[in-house]
């Protein structure tokens, strides 16, 4: 593959030629002289529809930029039905997944589908490299083996592959394997049909020497974009330009060396510009220099916005003024790491000038004389903090996701075993009373006989309360709360009903029901009938015997109020505060007519909070016990 610029023809506008010599287009190809004009970005057709075979490069200072670059050259090879490839760390896997999401792909459906491949590059760089270079036979057998199984349901189509494993040997410090997994790629691109992406960080050519091998990079691609800026082509050859100059500036600056005073760095007006002009097109990143012992040198505007501080108040400091308190102590062995082998990288918190701390990647080379000797080290610093917050947002989504699935999971399994001892308990309690009853209706008993037959039938009636008590206490505490099934109801007819079996089952006592009109709601009717015959059964069991038990029904607009009040003995205060707890039933054993557990009260409590009401007690010798329960009409 021959390089060339993305360019739109324009003709008569011949390159000149010192851009054939940054090899933007290859030396074969000088004769066809072709033309320069306004660089096209990613998001025009150029991404969106490339030419099989095409080898690219996307230069970048922004990994937002990347983002959106990779997922429009492969949302737009998915809507064109075309496999998809990409080889890329976990981070920005998940970036890119994110965002085809969000520009209305159907990334699981594409993966489940074969179409789109998402391959670790990390992993898949440790599978064909040998030592510090890349095997070429295991290189053809491990991306040749990807690209057919791509193209497995598609065999005819050609197969879009991003891929920054080049990047990841440019990070490292292994530059000639990165050029020549380059070449392999142009290689393989005479077996097997596919568009190549790939892409580099513009912030790893800052070292001197990386001039040439910058070109080197744009000659292995037959298309160079330039980055974030979008602008004409000539801003990449006059970046590329001033990368040059960077370099020979840096090399005069470290050339004087005193033995006696250590390292003089010396830089004329003309190199202080000319370094000025090439920090200001990568304000992405903060670029400074240290010396031997970790005092910034050198500092630059993107330092400037990144940190906070002018060159005037921060050359001269130690830079563990950037590192919070807890870590300071590990500048010395950054440094240490990175004078024994060459580079030192790391990610964590670091400390503005306003004291505001931010998520870093920090990147610090060693610089060497011409007598190899350390004297200096160049520092890189990128702002990950926004990254780093939709890192933690993706995982906390997930992990979240996954801890509802989970609950539901369980709530489904308690509710299965609530229903199977439920139904386990229940059905032998039934055969009894139901025998019973029919015993006692036949009149075929002996007096005797039918007294025990009747505690019996009595004895089970309560048994079966207390399992329904019970099981309501469990699905209250274990599974977060009463369920209600709210559909129109009349708060008159139930409490009605309930009445009616109360007196029923206590012809000695009086009861009195009052309701004004339209006591209609939408609620659960089940279950505030079982709250009526809760709060009833209670004024029944501690009232007076010779007192009457009132239940009032009372319009109160959107919501409805209901008492019930019994004549008699106040409520102990030490148990007042505690009625609606469960088992509370305890404290008032002494009744002699309270019964079960104490759950009803509380089982009261929870159905009204169910359904959004509120339930309250007040208790007096003189007044008696008045429970009063306000219900919204409407869930």
């Amino acid at each position: 593959m021959h390089a060339q610029a993305v360019t739109n023809a324009v003709p008569g506008d011949a390159m000149p030629d010192e851009i054939a010599s940054l090899h933007l287009v290859h030396p074969a190809e000088r004769a066809t002289e072709p033309t320069l004009a306004e660089a096209t970005s990613w998001g025009d057709a150029f991404l969106a529809k490339p030419a099989a075979g095409d080898h690219i490069v996307q230069f970048y200072e922004d990994e937002g930029f990347l983002f959106d670059a990779v997922a429009h050259f492969a949302g737009a090879g998915l809507a064109a039905g075309e496999p998809v490839l990409i080889v890329a760390t976990q981070p920005h896997r998940l970036a890119f997944a994110e965002l085809l999401r969000r520009n209305g792909c159907r990334v699981e459906e594409a993966v489940a589908s074969g179409q789109l491949t998402m391959l670790d590059a990390q992993e898949t760089l440790l599978r064909f490299m040998v030592g510090n270079e890349p095997d070429a036979e295991r290189f053809y057998s491990v991306l040749g083996e990807a690209l057919q199984n791509s193209r497995a349901q598609r065999s005819q189509a050609r197969v879009r592959v991003f891929g920054e494993m080049v990047d990841l040997l440019w990070r490292g410090g292994n530059r000639a394997a990165a050029i020549r997994l380059e070449e392999l790629w142009n290689e393989l691109a005479r077996l097997h049909s596919f568009t190549l992406l790939c892409a580099y960080s513009m912030g790893n050519f800052y070292m001197p020497g990386e001039g040439e091998l910058f070109d080197k990079v744009c000659g292995r691609h037959s298309h160079v974009i330039p980055g974030n800026e979008r602008t004409a082509l000539r801003s990449l050859e006059h970046e590329v330009q001033q990368r040059k100059e960077l370099e020979a500036a840096l090399r005069a600056t470290l050339r004087k060396r005193s033995a006696a005073a250590g390292v003089i760095l010396e830089r004329n007006e003309q190199d202080a510009e000319r370094f000025r002009l090439l920090v200001e097109s990568v304000k992405d990143y903060a670029i400074f220099m240290l010396d031997v012992d970790g005092r910034v040198t050198s500092w630059n505007i993107g330092a400037e916005r990144i940190k906070g501080y002018r060159a005037n108040e921060i050359i001269g400091q130690h830079f563990s003024r950037f590192y919070p308190a807890e870590t300071a102590a590990r500048c010395a062995e950054e440094l240490e790491v990175a004078a024994r082998d060459g580079r030192f990288e790391d990610e964590g918190w670091r400390i503005r000038k306003d004291g505001s701390r931010f998520w870093a990647n920090v990147v610090i080379s060693r610089m060497l004389g011409r007598d190899g000797k350390l004297i200096g080290f160049a520092k890189v610093t990128r702002d990950l903090t926004h990254r780093r917050a939709l890192d933690e947002e993706r995982i906390a989504r997930a992990t979240l996701e996954q801890a509802l699935a989970e609950q539901k999971k369980t709530e489904e399994l308690r509710e299965q075993l609530i229903g199977i001892v439920g139904h386990d308990l229940r059905s032998p309690l039934s055969s009894v009373i139901i025998g019973a009853e029919l015993m006692l209706k036949r009149g075929m008993l002996h007096d005797a006989d039918a007294k025990v037959t009747a505690r019996i039938a009595r004895s089970a009636e309560r048994m079966a309360k207390i399992i329904s008590q019970l099981l309501d206490f469990t699905r209250s505490r274990l599974g977060g709360g009463m369920r209600v099934e709210p559909r129109p109801a009349d708060l008159a007819e139930i409490c009605a009903e309930v009445i009616a079996e109360a007196e029923t089952t206590h012809p000695d006592r009086s009861l009195i029901f009052e309701a004004d009109p339209d006591m209609r709601g939408v609620w659960d009717g089940e279950r505030l009938a079982q709250v009526v015959s809760n709060l009833v059964g209670n004024a029944i069991a501690h009232g007076k015997a010779d007192g009457a038990v009132s239940v009032l029904l009372r319009d109160q607009g959107d919501s409805v109020t209901l008492s019930v009040h019994n004549q008699g003995p106040a409520i102990p205060a030490e148990v007042l505060p505690a009625i609606f707890d469960p088992f509370r039933g305890q404290a008032r054993r002494a009744s002699r007519n309270s019964d079960g557990l104490g759950l009803g009260l509380f089982i009261c409590r929870e159905l009204v909070a169910a359904h959004r009401g509120e339930i309250s007690v007040q208790s007096t010798d003189e007044a008696g016990t008045t429970f009063t329960v306000r219900l919204p009409r409407q869930p």
